[in-house]
């Protein structure tokens, strides 16, 4: 599958093999979050994991770990609170695509658990890509803020019930409310434009044409990927960007809910082409 060969090779795989990292030894680990040692040569590099499963939107069964090094986490919290958004010519854009590049290389690990789900159960590209997004789908929602997380009582409306339910469901104190890539790997508290970074740098990653989109009157985020399907889309510079809604279950590419299904409220703010890298 050419959207999936090479990239991985170069991100993913050769990494692994040059740094000799052992996953094998973890086999054992239980599926939660966990903060562990892995072999590396005679020291060991500290990462956080997740064990992960799901369904995608038509029923087929995953399961993986989701990895990253704690240092790299470390890095791009940093990062992400060093950003200066004055030099942002085209806000939202510019800081998607900073974030994404810094974090692209680092999430190799995660890379090649979703290649080692390809290789198990060869796929298209567009069944691959209902594989990685039905995984961050099925991640349940959490509100990042940039301010203090406060009590329940001081929302009105949907927030308000989300937090009445889930307290934990919410990370404050977020540079733009915003979890970085491997912030968002850490915990796995994310909202909408927290989701379509962490996606558009792995999509991007395995050479996916896709592209973030944003609406100032649905203030949401969402991704779109130009591939050879029916269904909503966005037309931007000539190519047809099915659009995905990723913050739950059950939404297909080139399917969005009729709240926010006006395409006349979109905007494409960020976009990989595979032909410009």
């Amino acid at each position: 599958m050419i959207l999936l060969i090479g990239t991985i090779l170069l991100r993913g795989l050769i990494e692994l093999v040059h740094n000799n990292v052992s996953l094998e030894s973890s086999d054992n680990i239980p599926s939660d979050t966990e903060l562990i040692w892995l072999e590396k040569d005679q020291d060991s590099i500290l990462v956080y994991r997740h064990g992960r499963s799901w369904q995608n939107n038509y029923g087929t069964p995953y399961q993986t770990k989701l990895t990253v090094r704690y240092d790299d986490v470390t890095q791009a919290i940093q990062s992400h609170r060093g950003i200066n958004p004055e030099g942002l010519t085209s806000f939202w854009g510019a800081l998607y695509a900073q974030m994404a590049q810094e974090s692209g290389p680092k999430l190799d690990l995660i890379l090649d658990a979703f290649y080692q789900i390809y290789l198990q159960q060869p796929m298209s590209a567009e069944l691959f890509a209902e594989m990685v997004v039905s995984c961050i789908q099925n991640i349940p929602y959490a509100l990042v803020f940039q301010e203090a997380c406060q009590e329940p009582e001081n929302y009105q409306g949907w927030i308000e019930e989300l937090l009445s339910e889930c307290p934990d469901c919410c990370i404050g104190d977020q540079p733009f409310g915003l979890q970085s890539p491997l912030a968002f790997m850490q915990n796995l508290k994310g909202d909408c434009d927290t989701r379509t970074v962490f996606l558009f740098s792995v999509l991007s990653a395995f050479n996916y044409d896709v592209a973030i989109l944003n609406s100032d009157v649905y203030r949401h985020s969402i991704i779109g990927l130009n591939l050879p399907s029916a269904g909503q889309y966005k037309l931007f510079q000539g190519k047809k960007y099915l659009v995905w809604e990723t913050t739950a279950p059950n939404h297909l590419m080139g399917s969005l809910p009729p709240q926010i299904g006006n395409m006349n409220f979109w905007n494409v703010v960020l976009t990989h082409s595979p032909e410009l890298n």
